[in-house]
């Protein structure tokens, strides 16, 4: 009986909780920037997400999202919490902007749009909409090309008469009709 450990851990206001991995974390909270730092230079010196999430005992998605901001901003610190952080008016410009710069050129894809909108002034590199979330403006407010729509329609007429290449009441013949004795395997 002297020889029993007691394991402890800081519960922060009541809100801390332990993930799959034995790490605490608080939810809605960013990670601590120490650990975000660690992430960056862990991920920097070629070790996978995976390998990096078990070892800092963070969740695989926590490290994927701190690693995408990171390639999308340069930044490693955490978004705002709550809150707006550009005036809707603001954020209607870059949307007219984004439409603009589509209606320009429909086929210009996410990633240009933000390097555009960069390149133009419109936004800074640390307040740019992200690439998804211009893919889900595009989705949103349906400016895709001509020729996406184009693919789209055509892809979704999946009739047999299409996949097969025939016209309704075209008989196919695979193979000549002849008497077929029985096959010994």
């Amino acid at each position: 009986m002297g020889d029993t450990k007691m394991i402890s851990f800081t519960n922060i206001m009541g809100q801390g909780r332990v993930n799959q991995l034995g790490g605490v974390f608080i939810n809605g909270r960013p990670l601590p920037q120490h650990i975000r730092l660690k992430i960056i230079e862990m991920a920097s010196n070629g070790i996978k997400p995976c390998y990096i999430s078990r070892q800092l005992r963070v969740s695989h998605g926590a490290v994927s999202k701190i690693l995408n901001r990171y390639a999308e901003t340069g930044s490693i610190s955490p978004g705002q919490i709550g809150g707006n952080p550009r005036s809707r008016l603001a954020i209607q410009a870059v949307e007219k902007h984004i439409a603009a710069l589509k209606a320009e050129r429909p086929n210009i894809c996410a990633s240009e749009l933000r390097a555009r909108l960069i390149e133009q002034e419109v936004c800074s590199r640390e307040n740019a909409p992200t690439v998804s979330s211009i893919n889900r403006h595009i989705r949103a407010k349906k400016l895709y090309s001509s020729a996406t729509k184009r693919d789209k329609k055509s892809k979704l007429n999946h009739s047999i008469e299409n996949i097969l290449g025939i016209s309704m009441g075209e008989t196919l013949t695979f193979f000549k009709e002849k008497s077929i004795g029985p096959v010994d395997f």
